[in-house]
């Protein structure tokens, strides 16, 4: 699984957990899941789970859910709900409303809409934070909290003997950012920079690592890589100069340059 599999499968895992409802070879996955990604199940999921049980258990098995708990539930669940990213589906909330609505046997079901409510709030909390984050801020927090950070110098090629600095990449995170110097600005109505992710493992062609600008100025400059596939051993990262918008393959004709290990 790459990351953003395994962070979707630890979620579903998550809520499974919340609910009661794991294996025991689902306990060890998440386990596995939470150290390999530094992170651990919220205590707002067993919290949640739990008041509906306990909720459930005070209507009695053949009663509607409380009207005053199914109130409170209800607007909980549209205040925390944020609009999702697009590649998710968003919680229903009319579909929520009928639930809470419904006899005690929805009671699972309306438990999982909050539950996965809750991680949508999480996951957009977190992607708010991180879009908060200057790249300085960003590149920084990376240094701080990869275990696998790996580092590499750039060397000028050609014309562009004076280009300086390093990259620095995290294949758990798919994370890394260039602090680059003595770079000349561009203008972007003519050409712009590419970076290439050189990694053999995945495939001979170079991974497109991101389309960036040089700004006037010549003070240093540190730029978020934005890989669009997966990156698992990168060997070398390489900076050519294209396009407006970049290109799909690099002819390589205007090298600016290269950080290799």
């Amino acid at each position: 699984m790459n990351l953003s599999e395994k962070q979707t499968r630890f979620d579903e895992l998550c809520a499974g957990s919340a609910l009661g409802d794991l294996t025991p070879q689902e306990e060890i996955e998440l386990s596995a899941l939470a150290a390999e990604l530094d992170t651990a199940p919220d205590e707002n999921l067993e919290w949640l789970a739990t008041a509906a049980e306990v909720a459930a258990v005070q209507a009695g098995s053949s009663e509607a859910m409380p009207a005053a708990f199914a109130k409170r539930l209800e607007d909980w669940a549209i205040k925390t709900a944020p609009p999702p990213p697009s590649n998710v589906l968003e919680p229903d909330v009319s579909q929520w409303r009928a639930i809470v609505r419904s006899p005690i046997t929805g009671w699972a079901a309306a438990a999982a809409v909050l539950i996965f409510s809750l991680l949508f709030s999480q996951r957009d909390e977190v992607a708010q934070k991180s879009q908060a984050l200057s790249p300085g801020q960003a590149e920084s927090r990376l240094r701080a909290q990869a275990t696998d950070l790996i580092e590499r110098d750039f060397t000028g090629l050609g014309p562009y003997e004076g280009a300086a600095g390093s990259v620095i990449w995290s294949d758990a995170r798919q994370e890394g950012y260039m602090i680059l110097e003595g770079i000349p600005a561009n203008d972007r109505q003519t050409a712009q920079y590419q970076l290439w992710i050189v990694d053999p493992s995945r495939d001979e062609a170079p991974v497109d690592g991101g389309v960036f600008d040089i700004p006037a100025g010549g003070s240093r400059v540190v730029v978020p890589i934005t890989a669009k596939l997966q990156v698992t051993q990168p060997q070398a990262f390489l900076i050519t100069l294209e396009q407006p918008g970049g290109v799909v393959k690099s002819k390589r004709e205007i090298e600016v340059a290269l950080a290799a290990g």
